[in-house]
């Protein structure tokens, strides 16, 4: 894709970001997330690390105050005009790669990684090393992931989506290929922005997502001087992960 078309394509893909992901239900998953930090007492500050357009931290806002970082200026400015609209002041966000965080070294009560951005970490040692920086005492650290019993059991499948807004409609096709000797599942997206039949920008992208083998993750998050707290099936609460659901949460807090 040539550099203009590129260019246009983030900026509508960006707006049609929350419309792709409306049937999510980010509501009953901060529901959960507020379960989670009730394991620990007085949380008061929140870093969410991949926030996006921050549907999740507004939801959080209402009980705590939160840092908000992102690389995506796109995503940022979406967030940024959300968060205008709604009057949220207890928001900060900030455009930052997670995995070389320039971020100032605040101390927070949680920090939180949700939507899978685990997934996208190119080294998960020297990632939790980093939030060492941001943690206190029993500070939690939450996260979903894919988990490798159920990816194993069922593995990807081709999904075709479309979605229209404003007179624009975006198709997305999406293969994924699993890969178990890297732990990884490569998915290819073809996305086509449409309006009036007229192609005005199209996109071919490559993501590799790493999934988890439930050891290995705990002996990572030993190492960092975190301490697993629990696994849980992410639809049902108590749940451990199951096969029929490849995605789980994990709660931890840092011992120090």
């Amino acid at each position: 894709m040539d550099r203009q078309n590129k260019k246009i394509f983030k900026s509508f893909y960006s707006e049609f970001y929350d419309l792709i992901y409306k049937k999510k239900n980010y509501e009953n998953e901060s529901k959960r997330i507020l379960n989670f930090l009730k394991l620990k007492k007085n949380v008061k500050d929140i870093l969410e690390l991949g926030c996006g357009t921050c549907s999740h931290s507004i939801f959080f806002s209402k009980k705590f105050n939160i840092h908000a970082v992102d690389k995506s200026p796109e995503m940022l400015e979406i967030a940024k005009n959300k968060l205008l609209e709604k009057k949220i002041k207890n928001i900060k966000l900030f455009k930052d790669d997670i995995e070389n965080l320039k971020f100032r070294n605040n101390k927070y009560d949680a920090i939180l990684l949700l939507f899978n951005v685990i997934g996208y970490i190119s080294n998960l040692d020297k990632f939790f090393n980093t939030l060492k920086k941001f943690a206190k005492e029993n500070t939690l650290l939450i996260f979903d992931f894919w988990h490798q019993d159920a990816i194993h059991f069922e593995g990807p499948k081709k999904i075709k989506k479309s979605f229209v807004q404003n007179n624009q409609e975006l198709l997305r096709n999406s293969v994924g290929k699993l890969n178990k000797r890297e732990k990884r599942i490569e998915i290819l997206i073809d996305t086509v922005l449409k309006s009036e039949n007229k192609i005005l920008a199209e996109s071919s992208e490559k993501h590799l997502v790493r999934y988890y083998n439930l050891d290995f993750l705990t002996e990572t998050i030993q190492n960092a001087r975190f301490e697993v707290i629990k696994y849980e099936d992410f639809n049902k609460l108590g749940d451990p992960p199951n096969k029929k659901n490849w995605n789980a949460y994990c709660v931890c807090k840092f011992v120090g």
